[in-house]
């Protein structure tokens, strides 16, 4: 992700952990999807990913809303770094 040495409370680690894994089971699943034969389980397969991109989606969106609850506990520094931090997030594309 965007910045390594961003400091971020256990909440916003462990939202920005789940995305991370989400992530990597997108990249994977869409590195194994042309492997796929059967039509039917490339319907699944499919299916599947596109659950963890709304799984995505709705983390991100989390992500943002406690980013907005920490903002007052946070220098304007840190909140424009966490900031940032979601716009990565919201457009990296792991495939």
């Amino acid at each position: 992700m965007a910045n390594m040495e961003l400091k971020m409370g256990p909440q916003l680690e462990q939202i920005n952990g789940e995305i991370s894994d989400n992530f990597r089971a997108l990249a994977n699943g869409f590195k194994n999807l042309d492997k796929i034969k059967d039509s039917n389980r490339q319907t699944k397969q499919v299916e599947e990913l596109t659950g963890k991109m709304r799984e995505c989606k709705r983390l991100i969106k989390e992500f943002d809303r406690e980013i907005k609850y920490e903002e007052s506990r946070n220098s304007p520094e840190v909140y424009k770094q966490l900031n940032d931090e979601k716009q990565s997030l919201v457009y990296e594309q792991p495939w």
